[in-house]
């Protein structure tokens, strides 16, 4: 590998699990922070579903990449996520903690867009399910780093804990993004023009509906555990290490076989047993160890799903990658701001069984799209 890319790769995971922080921290501790800002908690949900739109603002980053190059918008997103998170630390008005919410939710996609872009031009594909498996390990990293410590904070100081946590990390992650990754300045703007060819089009619709199904369980878990199991704040939080542990046997999974198996392959595989995972969680009952088994299979499953999306989406227009790597930001977006509107109704008519029945069936339509997907190209990506 590269000294470029190596020096990349550690300073994409300061970076990124710092803005991965930002996000993530918000979901275990929903009910302590709505108690904290004095609001309900269907009202704070309704801040995390517009945060989660943050992703349709990336076709404009795709065409910023362009004209300013990929590193200066790194950095730019890191500043934004060190200054939202401050926002939300310093404040006791509601509205300006939802502004500093969602200009995180802008922020990361901001981020990893050009990240992957970046590395996408530079690792051949068949080595790229490592190199952004690799990357996408931060995602379960900004758990295992921040939320316990949160939880035990939040006990003996406020809710307000995660927030500054964060700031200081995404501090460090902008200045590790400053310092290793190489800069890449156009000498002149090259507009990349992308055409919706029908299975970039059965993608995009594949991913909207798999990272609805995952994000209605994500936002109501954490009220699903202290309402059937009677966890504590610092309880969710030592919980969170087992949804660490899945995202990293998913995350590690795609690095390690994903390019010898077969990215597409990846992908069907964890659709089928997500599937299977959201429909379990009507069987947990009063059962803390079915609820773990359940949660531990759906991260792993999601996460194989998602990563390995990404390599195969970036390969399916390597023609004007960073604009459909801007759309599939999109997709996220719309389904995770999907799911987040729809986990809170759910949850209060049928508790978690009636959410992951909903969550169920959208990642067997998924399945469906993708592969029909799979059967109108011959791409360079794995198909099969």
């Amino acid at each position: 590998m590269r000294s470029d890319i190596r020096r990349a790769i550690v300073a994409v995971f300061v970076a990124r699990t710092a803005a991965n922080s930002g996000l993530r921290v918000v979901y275990p501790f929903l009910p302590a922070i709505a108690r904290g800002l004095s609001v309900s908690v269907p009202a704070l949900a309704a801040v995390v579903a517009l945060r989660n739109l943050g992703g349709l603002t990336t076709p404009l980053v795709a065409r910023l990449a362009e004209r300013t190059g990929r590193r200066r918008l790194m950095v730019a997103a890191m500043i934004a996520v060190t200054a939202g998170c401050a926002l939300s630390a310093v404040t006791s008005s509601f509205a300006v903690a939802a502004a500093g919410i969602v200009v995180v939710g802008i922020a990361k996609p901001g981020f990893d867009i050009p990240m992957q872009a970046w590395f996408g031009d530079r690792v051949p594909f068949s080595e790229r399910g490592r190199v952004l498996g690799i990357t996408e390990l931060t995602w379960a990293l900004s758990l295992a780093v921040i939320v316990p410590a949160s939880g035990f904070l939040i006990a003996v100081t406020s809710w307000r804990a995660p927030f500054v946590l964060v700031t200081l990390f995404a501090g460090a992650g902008t200045f590790a993004v400053i310092r290793g990754i190489d800069s890449d300045v156009p000498h002149k703007r090259e507009p990349r023009p992308l055409t919706l060819t029908s299975p970039r089009r059965l993608m995009l619709a594949a991913i909207v509906l798999f990272s609805t199904a995952a994000e209605i369980p994500f936002v109501v878990y954490g009220q699903w555990l202290e309402g059937t199991f009677s966890l504590s704040v610092t309880g969710i939080g030592l919980f969170t290490l087992v949804v660490v542990a899945a995202e990293l046997s998913g995350e590690a999974m795609v690095a390690a076989v994903s390019d010898r198996v077969g990215i597409r392959r990846m992908i069907i595989m964890g659709l089928v047993v997500s599937a299977l995972a959201y429909a379990s969680f009507s069987l947990t009952g009063d059962s803390l160890v079915r609820a773990i088994v359940t949660v531990a299979v759906w991260i792993v499953s999601f996460e194989v799903t998602i990563v390995a999306t990404i390599p195969f989406v970036s390969e399916l227009a390597a023609e004007s990658r960073d604009r459909l790597l801007s759309l599939l930001a999109v997709a996220v977006a719309l389904g995770r701001a999907s799911g987040a509107l729809l986990g809170q109704p759910l949850y209060y008519v049928g508790g978690i069984g009636l959410a992951g029945g909903l969550s169920a069936l959208c990642a067997l339509v998924a399945l469906f799209l993708v592969q029909r997907a799979g059967r109108t190209t011959k791409a360079r990506t794995g198909t099969v």
